[in-house]
């Protein structure tokens, strides 16, 4: 079952994963475990940060668009500092 794994895209946030390293996050799924798994733990309760997470499970289970999950991730990685770079707007999946 290996490489059939199907990942949701997303257009691309680039956030910091440590002090010096840039983490490029492309899918639902890998922006979900950072919000999970490397999020600074000071702001790991506030309301941005339940907000993504529950947008990721949305966009997931195809609730609401993937952009919409995006924005919920940009605004809660802006909170907690994490974003490395401006989003960008005009990059074209595929």
């Amino acid at each position: 079952m290996s490489g059939s794994r199907m990942y949701t895209l997303m257009q691309p946030v680039t956030v910091w994963e440590a002090t010096s390293t840039k983490r490029i996050l492309t899918d639902v799924e890998g922006a979900a475990r950072f919000l999970l798994e490397c999020w600074p733990e000071q702001y790991t309760n506030t309301t941005l940060h339940r907000l993504a997470r529950q947008r990721a499970l949305e966009a997931l289970d195809r609730h609401i668009p993937v952009a919409a999950f995006r924005t919920a991730f940009i605004a809660a990685a802006e909170e907690a500092d994490v974003m490395a770079d401006p989003p960008s707007q005009g990059l074209r999946l595929g």
